[in-house]
């Protein structure tokens, strides 16, 4: 790769994150980071039945302290519940409520379809070649730890 491509790619990645930043306005004292967690709780229970807090900070890569401040957050808003393991009482177990479950599909599954079906004219194999380019370039970045892409 030339430098000058390098830097177009950096751009892209730039305006990619402006993209981003420009998502559905969320409701008041709610934060990207509280749908992100609101997203693995409702992935986590299609496969379990619950989510846990240590298994959203790896599927998330965010530490502990921070998915549990993020939790005890949500917990306020009533966009979950929490439950101790009665298996482990160590264990907090993770449910959605009513309003956590319109908030996943409001702003993530009728979001990510509706944006989705405005662009028939990418290919799934295209899109997973731009994640594996930006992983690409994110192992190779001076001076930062590992980062993984499209894990989730």
């Amino acid at each position: 790769m030339t430098e000058e491509k390098l830097r177009r790619f950096l751009d892209a990645c730039f305006i990619a994150k402006r993209i981003v930043e420009t998502l559905p306005e969320l409701p008041d004292n709610m934060k990207p980071r509280h749908i992100h967690v609101l997203e693995a709780i409702w992935e986590q229970e299609k496969q379990q039945g619950f989510g846990r807090v240590s298994d959203i900070s790896v599927q998330l890569e965010i530490t502990m302290p921070s998915i549990t401040k993020l939790v005890q957050e949500l917990e306020a808003m009533e966009m979950l519940r929490k439950e101790t393991d009665p298996k482990d009482r160590r264990v907090t177990l993770l449910y959605l409520t009513e309003a956590g479950r319109e908030c996943v599909n409001r702003y993530v599954r009728e979001f990510h379809r509706e944006w989705a079906e405005k662009l028939p004219d990418i290919s799934d194999a295209q899109v997973d070649e731009v994640i594996e380019r930006i992983a690409r370039l994110g192992e190779t970045m001076p001076g930062r730890k590992e980062v993984k892409y499209g894990s989730r």
